[in-house]
């Protein structure tokens, strides 16, 4: 399995030998596979463990486990206790979506280069079965990708029975979550109903139900990707001034095409897009209606033009001066979350100690005037050491960021502009080096 991991990195160029990489470890065995192959490549890994606070003492046992295995391994783990009951009442979501995005949050204001995500291939054909049952369109039928910006998953070709057989050899351990043996779930009842029947059929044909679904996860993704960018260029022709577009041209192209052509606009302006609106928002043009789409932006059709009008909710605003004047440590509430900016004496052998000390650190004497702490503006830019290029951050949050998400991103600046951007890190006109005395460490919460 080694062997195979080091090939889907290559692959998918997932990592890099310098990167900064973070298992996302939850202690079963996937993850706990991932960490300990990784760790084997020589990649600078660290760990971060959720307890959900779900499941009681099975929870707090989880975290134990987390804390002793990385301890044995010699790797940095750092443990994040979330409510996720009370997050998903007070945004009225489901248990698991909430977690989900919790989760994913807390990987995001890491300080590291990338995430690593113990997704396997067993997981992408549950979750293929799953959409396909639903019903979707090609892109759900594409599965989990491998790589997602700063997220990867180098397990992504490897089955969980590879997955056991591997931590088997190294007689290391892992928990195992209860609910995983209910079938009260929809993935559970794949996973243990459907699976092992397919996996049956498929031994009477002398074939791997899982090699076969992998090419062909492999191919639709590939279909998928050469629509998108169809989709993407005509979008850009089409547009003839800001909020404009050419209705004829439009509509030329196939309706594989076309729609995802009429998705984008939707996502553009902020649209939750469903089957239903989709329809919708593709009779109307072809009607020459004018329809709402959301609150305050309608969609309309004149002289054979598509305009789109009103305005985009403004994101709010937040604008705050830190000072250490008279401290070491400040903490804010920004939108929502808890920043704390701490100023350490910089120990350089702490490098070969503590992963996190990097070039994501910010220097703080190199910090020219008022330090403030804000969202994104226009004009935003940053250098990353690791990148060696200058970016605009506007450019940098396309990557990987919902457009809905971006106004959250922690900014800090000086007076000469950008010094650290939430998930990224400094710039390279503050980043730490062998000279450093004193960083700003920012954690975010």
């Amino acid at each position: 399995m080694l062997e195979k991991v080091k090939n889907t990195i290559l692959k998918y160029d997932m990592l890099s030998p310098s990167d900064s990489v973070l298992v996302g470890l939850s202690g079963g065995a996937d993850s706990v596979a991932l960490l300990v192959c990784l760790n084997e490549l020589g990649y600078n890994v660290s760990a971060m463990h959720i307890n959900h606070n779900l499941r009681g003492e099975e929870s707090d046992r989880d975290e134990r486990f987390c804390v002793e295995l990385c301890k044995k391994f010699g790797i940095s783990l750092t443990v994040k206790s979330l409510d996720v009951k009370e997050y998903c009442q007070a945004n009225k979501m489901g248990i698991e979506e909430g977690a989900r995005e919790l989760r994913y949050k807390a990987f995001s204001a890491a300080q590291t280069d990338k995430i690593c995500t113990a997704h396997t291939l067993s997981d992408n054909v549950e979750t293929m079965l799953i959409n396909l049952i639903r019903g979707t369109a090609l892109k759900g039928l594409c599965g989990v990708p491998g790589k997602r910006g700063n997220i990867v998953r180098p397990l992504i070709e490897c089955t969980r029975e590879e997955v056991e057989a591997f931590l088997s050899e190294r007689n290391i351990g892992y928990v195992t979550d209860s609910t995983n043996d209910s079938n009260d779930y929809t993935r559970n009842k794949i996973r243990h109903l459907v699976v092992p029947k397919l996996v049956e059929i498929s031994k009477e044909q002398n074939g791997s139900i899982y090699q076969n679904i992998s090419k062909t996860l492999n191919s639709i993704k590939l279909d998928e990707d050469y629509l998108s960018i169809e989709a993407e260029s005509l979008l850009k022709k089409a547009q003839t001034d800001e909020n404009v577009f050419d209705l004829k041209m439009i509509f030329s192209m196939h309706e594989a095409v076309l729609n995802r052509v009429l998705v984008m606009l939707l996502k553009r302006y902020e649209v939750e897009v469903s089957a239903a609106k989709l329809e919708d928002f593709k009779r109307a043009c072809k009607d020459g209606r004018k329809i709402n789409l959301k609150k305050n932006v309608y969609s309309s059709v004149k002289s054979g033009k598509l305009i789109i009008t009103g305005e985009k909710e403004k994101p709010k605003v937040y604008l705050k001066e830190v000072s250490f004047e008279n401290t070491e440590k400040v903490s804010e509430d920004f939108l929502g979350r808890n920043v704390e900016i701490r100023l350490i004496d910089y120990d350089n052998k702490m490098a070969n100690i503590h992963n996190m000390f990097t070039k994501k650190e910010i220097d703080y004497d190199k910090i020219k005037g008022k330090i403030f702490l804000r969202n994104r503006i226009s004009g935003d830019k940053i250098r990353l050491p690791e990148r060696g290029l200058t970016k605009s951050l506007k450019k940098l949050f396309n990557e990987n960021i919902p457009l809905e998400e971006r106004y959250k991103v922690a900014v800090l600046s000086d007076d000469d502009g950008v010094i650290y951007v939430e998930g990224f890190g400094a710039d390279e006109r503050v980043s730490s080096d062998e000279n450093t005395k004193r960083i700003l460490k920012v954690e975010i919460s």
